[in-house]
């Protein structure tokens, strides 16, 4: 008997950095950032590769030379916040699974990510994080299986926008990650916030 390739051939991972939000509350584009002499974007770049095949950037703005011929990704029209990039992803690469990253996340570490791939597993669909264990999910650091389409066509296609709904659909599961790790999913929306990082 011969059995299919998708059932033998691990799926590929690649990462996708977020970077389509306005950046509001900050008044400037987060993802050109300073930390450590790059950008937040490099340096979430940088973080995917060490764990992921290839890296896309998702939403429009512009980038610092060194990202000058990354693969770029439109957000999908009439759609708003992180599904309208993360279902763009999607539908530009249909046979790949995805490490989601926002661009607004400066401590984030690689063993973040380790940790969310460790966590694949048959019939898992997404890893979304439950940080404080109270049921709300961190959908901008997270891990979605090439299953996960149809959840995020169907989001798309009801007007549902917001991602804490994917936590109720099967194969979603929302592990708290470790204490050491949960400084990764810290996001930084103010000028405030972003005075009160570390050097």
């Amino acid at each position: 008997m011969t059995v299919a390739p998708s059932q033998t051939t691990p799926t590929p991972v690649w990462g996708c950095v977020l970077i389509g939000g306005k950046s509001s509350r900050m008044g400037r584009p987060k993802h050109l950032l300073y930390r450590e002499n790059r950008t937040w974007v490099e340096q979430t770049v940088a973080l995917l590769r060490l764990r992921t095949e290839q890296v896309v950037i998702a939403g429009a703005g512009a980038l610092p030379p060194s990202l000058a011929g990354m693969p770029r990704l439109d957000d999908v029209p009439g759609l708003g916040g992180p599904l309208a990039g993360i279902l763009a992803a999607f539908r530009r690469y249909p046979e790949v699974s995805w490490l989601v990253a926002a661009c607004d996340l400066p401590d984030l570490e690689v063993g973040a990510l380790q940790w969310l791939l460790a966590g694949r597993g048959p019939g898992v669909v997404a890893i979304l994080p439950d940080l404080a264990g109270d049921g709300r999910v961190e959908p901008l650091l997270a891990y979605y299986d090439r299953q996960c389409r149809p959840l995020l066509e169907t989001m798309a296609a009801t007007g549902q926008r917001r991602m804490q709904w994917l936590r109720q659909a099967a194969g979603v599961i929302t592990p708290q990650p470790p204490e050491a790790l949960r400084r990764s999913w810290r996001n930084v929306n103010t000028p405030q916030e972003l005075g009160q990082l570390a050097p």
